[in-house]
């Protein structure tokens, strides 16, 4: 599509709107050219976009869903992602629409339903679902030939894991699951999540400009100008543009503790400020594993939606980017030392194989 100079693209036509205003009409018996419409159209959405903000297990799984969207288009292992359940679905009570469609790589499909699961006590995460949400999740899921799959996210640890629900069903046809037993059965390898693994620490080295005033007071305030900012591992500066980009992901929402600033001095004054990444308790392997790529991408989703206790967004900006390159990684010569742990299910036992 071309425009004239000095035009402006013409607003996408809102069609989800007007099936809205369509439905209203249609219960309230209006015609669609009434001139009464727009008015109680708008007055009752008021009212209920009133009622939806003030719920807050409405707002928080809306916003699990919009994460789980952003977590897989920024693992970026999958051919095609789709919501699929947008309009409506015959019959009604019979099939419920999973909410999202994935077709991997590889080219199977998954029907994917999210939850958000946040119990008081960290230890004891637990989830369930009734037999009859689970029955109507899997009618649909038979009637169009996909798996279902139940991807659970434990916000309390940012954790997802992707589970097929016969592995968890309960005799009565529902599903109980805890997070460890989750954890043991997570495929979300399939669509590319994996464990990073490093050397540490990591370091970003802020230099000061030295054209311009760099003092440290008695009380240990720094004053300057930064004129650069560096990035190490250990002792060695990272100079490539994807080392560089996936230690800066990596230092600014991995696991490791941050530490700093440090004032690093020489003979003119301040030479910079130094903050040092280490993990938490540091193996004696020579690395470290600095988070899961999908909870590394939750943080900064998070910082993008969440204020405190308050979700202020539903939307956040997805990064596919970041992991894109683990896919190729030039892991001979990169001078950003890296390992990546495969996430994969165990084995389910079956009834003769769990005495042997």
């Amino acid at each position: 599509m071309t425009h004239s100079p000095g035009s402006r693209p013409s607003r996408p036509k809102a069609f989800d709107l007007l099936a809205s205003v369509a439905a209203f009409a249609r219960d309230q018996r209006l015609a669609l050219n009434d001139p009464s419409l727009i008015e109680r159209f708008t007055h009752d959405a008021a009212q209920r976009l009133q009622e939806a903000l003030a719920d807050p297990a409405l707002i928080h799984g809306s916003r699990t869903e919009r994460l789980f969207e952003a977590t897989v288009l920024s693992l970026g292992k999958f051919h095609l992602l789709k919501s699929e359940d947008a309009g409506r679905v015959h019959p009604p009570g019979a099939y419920r629409a999973p909410d999202f469609r994935i077709v991997l790589n590889d080219g199977d499909q998954w029907l994917v339903e999210v939850k958000n699961v946040r119990c008081k006590d960290p230890l004891r995460q637990q989830t369930t679902m009734t037999a009859a949400y689970l029955a109507s999740l899997e009618a649909y899921a038979g009637a169009v030939g996909s798996p279902l799959k139940i991807a659970i996210f434990w916000s309390l640890w940012s954790i997802w894991t992707v589970i097929s629900p016969e592995r968890f069903r309960r005799p009565d046809g529902g599903l109980r699951i805890e997070m460890q037993e989750a954890l043991v059965a997570n495929e979300f390898g399939r669509i590319g999540e994996v464990i990073i693994m490093t050397r540490p620490p990591l370091r970003l080295v802020l230099g000061a400009a030295t054209d311009m005033p760099r003092t440290l007071n008695d009380d240990g305030l720094a004053n300057f100008v930064i004129g650069s900012a560096k990035l190490f591992s250990g002792d060695t500066e990272l100079v490539d543009p994807k080392d560089r980009k996936l230690a800066e992901v990596l230092f600014l929402y991995g696991d490791w503790s941050v530490e700093g600033p440090f004032a690093i001095m020489d003979d003119g004054g301040i030479a910079g400020v130094e903050f040092v990444s280490n993990p938490v308790e540091p193996s004696d392997q020579g690395f470290d594993g600095i988070g899961w790529a999908s909870r590394i991408f939750t943080r900064f989703f998070a910082q993008q939606t969440v204020d405190g206790d308050h979700v202020i967004q539903l939307n956040g900006e997805a990064a596919p980017e970041w992991f894109a390159p683990l896919a190729e990684w030039d892991f001979p010569n990169s001078k950003l030392p890296l390992w990546l742990g495969k996430i994969e299910p165990s084995a389910l036992k079956t009834d003769e194989s769990a005495g042997e």
